[in-house]
Order: structure tokens, then sequence, then C-alpha cells
């Protein structure tokens, strides 16, 4: 039997969020392939999407490779830890990826979105008359 550590059980799935910014300057059509690419890293790691968000064009805090503007795009998924290796291969490879993290996602903060997601009920419900 194996113990459980910091980074959880081997091959337990965990929720994770990535953030890639991207140089703007490639087109809409490659920071979408590119997208679609890390998309394909997460499936291929046997890890699921759960949601994407293009935060889109945004100035960068401090010049990177003499560019002062990024392409935000943000990934949440859910996968075992290999899933970010993969990801991290993945955006050394890449040239046109400036900068890129991946985050674990609490899993309270993970609770807490869903709560804020599910409708919220209506005082004097039926549900709330028989707690």
């Amino acid at each position: 039997m194996s113990k459980k550590t910091r980074k959880g059980l081997p091959g337990q799935l965990r929720s994770y969020e990535t953030v890639v910014v991207v140089d703007p300057q490639i087109g809409d059509d490659v920071i979408k392939s590119i997208v679609e690419k890390t998309k394909e890293v997460i499936a291929s790691n046997n890890g699921t999407v759960t949601k994407v968000e293009d935060w889109g064009k945004r100035k960068l805090a401090y010049i990177i490779d003499k560019k002062t503007y990024g392409h935000y795009t943000c990934i949440e998924f859910d996968g075992p830890g290999e899933v970010v290796k993969g990801l991290t291969d993945y955006y050394h490879i890449s040239e046109n990826i400036l900068r890129h993290i991946t985050l674990l996602i609490d899993s309270r903060l993970r609770e807490e979105r869903k709560r804020e997601k599910a409708p919220a009920k209506e005082p004097g419900s039926q549900d709330e008359m028989f707690v």
C-alpha cells in the first residue's frame, strides 16, 4: 500500500489551471492551433479539459523578447500529474509561447466555484421548508 504524499496518490486525478501567454503578432489562427495542441497534450496524458477562457490581448508587466503585449489563454483541466510534465515539455518546444504557468487548484476553491455556478434557491422553496 502506498502512502499519501503532498502530491496525492499515484494516478489520482487532480484539478489544474494553466495560463499560456502567446505572441499576439503570429495571428489568430496560430493562437487557436496552439490552444488546440494544448488540449491534445492534456487528452493524450489521460486528462480532461473542463474550461477554456480566452482572455485576449493584454499588456505585459515587463518586456519579453522585445514584445510588450501577449495573448492570454486560461485552461482548466483534471488529470494525473503526468499531464503537467507533458504540458511543460510542449511549452518549452513551442517558439511562440512567451510564458506559461500551471497551478494546482485547491479543492476548497474548486468546491466554491461549483457553488457559485449552481443556481441559487429561492427563499421559501419547498427544499428549505423541510431542512
